[in-house]
């Protein structure tokens, strides 16, 4: 039988006692079961005045802005006194446990963590590593939350640990200032791959886990151009004295999470490749890694400090996020790790998805950020909402152009963060819908509260033609020269990928279909009678001159037809390209803009 963490844990809570005097929380990790995702935690906390002690675990992790459920991982919850003896505990509401203390006395809470959610990226535990966000990991008390943090772990031999945390005074062991820092810095120990270099006198850390077909070394040289071009945006001021990217090679899990002074990037293992897979990786990284100034050193005051217990709402997450994703593509098209083509290729996707979204018409920037809180995903969101990652990214291209036609191209976007950064800190209580204004204000020399009422608050359409016209571009419709269909029929559908008979997963308001009764979740059977599947409806389609279609769909289990008069639309990709002719004016604020020089005619060739 495997000891009781008690026993092994005793020595340590003495030690925890003295520490009481330093006022130090002191946090132990022992994995117990690794293939079974199973830790034992301790936490000591120093002595308290009052006859209880209210203990949490956060409701949601920074990063991620919805409420979880990182308390269900946690069983056998218990506590001690500085002597060992057991506490009374009541558990008060979903994370939160409270103490009966002993005033004078330091408490100790003890309890079994499930650790396997490696793609809310909060805890995972498996026989080839642990990461670990202490949001998830380890629980806090309130009087505590500003006191230094020790963290010791007890893993299997061989593994390293790595943390955006200093390290402590032996080899799985790591200091912190207080617990905001702790939850800002996650654990990566297991078996993986390491790389360290510096830029500008950072040092800069790399950790692979997880086998798959990348190439370290040259993500590694690839994230130092990221580092670098990053800081050219806030004058060469590092928010950091080392950075630590942490990347997941693995299976069922996708997406990031930015950090202090690091981040956690997963990927399937086998989409490091090709070149545009790869792309995504940096476009990625560059992202959290723009999030350490925006976001980690500065952010919307109502978020300063987090609140980990309950909602942190705001109206600017737009700014947060959406700013950030406008900067990931700069950076990356900067440091020269994608090509002009590739950036206008991204801005056509997105401009164009954007357009196809009804739900801008019906929620503004602003709401979407309070909002995103209890945002929904699918057809409930292309239709009734906006993300804030990809309106606000719009909405910050639209800044930047605008900033820099106010200024003759001499500033942009990049410094009305540089004025947020060096005015509104975290440490200076972080920004408002006023501040930003006013570093609007102090860039330009103009007054942008009625562009604010309009695009922000409000839902007016962003003027793209205009936007990209300025700076010697156009999006359209490429259609190809040797296309023997010029048009193609639109229904307004979307279909699940592959589903043959084809399955509607999204319809878009306003749409033929959408007026037609078409619904999502409908099967749609054929098309004029044929039979269409997701691959060939298109075709099927193709083969009427004229409309209305007759549809047979199973819905319920139950066989209808619906006419729908589907519109005719250019057959081809949207596309950003330059226009056929621009002037030095255009040309000029373009380089501006992209901070890349405007291609000659000879380049053009190449």
């Amino acid at each position: 039988m495997r000891p009781s963490f008690l026993a092994y844990a005793l020595p340590v809570l003495l030690l925890g006692a003295s520490a009481s005097a330093r006022a130090d929380v002191d946090y132990q990790l022992k994995i117990t079961d690794a293939a079974q995702h199973l830790a034992e935690v301790r936490a000591t906390f120093p002595a308290t005045r009052g006859a209880t002690l209210d203990v949490s675990m956060p409701n949601w992790r920074t990063g991620r802005y919805n409420m979880l459920n990182l308390a269900n991982g946690v069983r056998l919850f218990k506590a001690f006194d500085a002597r060992g003896a057991a506490l009374p505990v009541e558990k008060t509401d979903k994370g939160t446990w409270q103490v009966k203390t002993r005033p004078g006395d330091a408490v100790t809470v003890q309890y079994e963590l499930y650790a396997n959610t490696l793609g809310e990226r909060t805890r995972h535990i498996d026989d080839t590593h642990a990461y670990l966000d202490a949001s998830g990991v380890f629980v806090y008390a309130a009087p505590f939350r500003k006191e230094k943090v020790n963290v010791r772990l007890d893993v299997p031999q061989g593994w390293k640990s790595r943390s955006g945390m200093d390290a402590g005074s032996c080899e799985h062991c790591f200091v912190a200032a207080d617990y905001d820092v702790l939850v800002d810095a996650p654990i990566e120990t297991g078996l993986h791959e390491f790389y360290t270099d510096k830029v500008d006198g950072r040092t800069i850390e790399l950790a692979i886990w997880g086998r798959g077909n990348h190439d370290g070394k040259q993500m590694m040289i690839d994230l130092k151009k990221i580092v670098g071009e990053t800081a050219k945006l806030y004058n060469g001021k590092y928010p950091f004295g080392r950075y630590l990217f942490i990347v997941h090679a693995t299976d069922g899990a996708g997406g990031a999470t930015e950090h202090a002074n690091s981040t956690v990037i997963q990927k399937p293992r086998w989409t490091f490749a090709p070149r545009k897979a790869y792309l995504n990786f940096l476009r990625t990284a560059a992202h959290e890694f723009y999030h350490t100034w925006n976001v980690k050193a500065y952010r919307p005051k109502e978020m300063v400090p987090y609140d980990y217990q309950n909602e942190n709402y705001n109206r600017l997450l737009w700014v947060a996020e959406g700013h950030t994703s406008y900067f990931e593509e700069l950076i990356v098209l900067r440091a020269g790790l994608e090509k002009r083509d590739e950036f206008h290729e991204e801005y056509a996707k997105l401009i164009d998805d954007y357009q196809h979204q009804p739900g801008r018409f019906q929620q503004s920037a602003a709401d979407s950020s309070f909002d995103e809180w209890i945002a929904v995903g699918g057809e409930r969101a292309r239709n009734a909402s906006v993300n804030i990652y990809s309106k606000g990214q719009l909405l910050a291209l639209a800044m930047d152009i605008e900033l820099r036609r106010q200024t003759g191209g001499k500033k942009g976007l990049e410094d009305v963060h540089r004025i947020l950064f060096e005015q509104h800190s975290t440490a200076q209580g972080g920004y408002d819908v006023a501040a930003v204004l006013a570093a609007l204000r102090g860039v330009s020399g103009q007054d942008w509260r009625a562009w604010w009422s309009q695009y922000v608050d409000g839902t007016a359409e962003i003027p793209f033609d205009t936007l990209l016209a300025q700076v010697g571009l156009q999006k359209l419709i490429d259609v190809p020269k040797d296309a023997e269909q010029k048009q193609e029929w639109w229904a307004g559908w979307t279909l699940r990928e592959g589903s043959d008979p084809a399955v509607v997963t999204v319809v878009e308001r306003d749409s033929p279909a959408w007026k037609a009764g078409v619904v999502a979740g409908d099967t749609l059977l054929a098309v004029n009678g044929l039979r269409v599947s997701a691959k060939d409806i298109g075709d099927k389609m193709a083969l009427s001159k004229a409309g209305p279609f007759q549809v047979h769909l199973f819905r319920r289990d139950e066989l209808l037809a619906l006419p729908v008069t589907p519109l005719l639309q250019p057959k081809g990709k949207a596309k950003v390209k330059p226009l056929d002719k621009t002037s030095a004016a255009q040309q000029s604020m373009n380089a501006a803009w992209t901070g890349v020089a405007w291609p000659q005619e000879e380049d053009k060739k190449n």
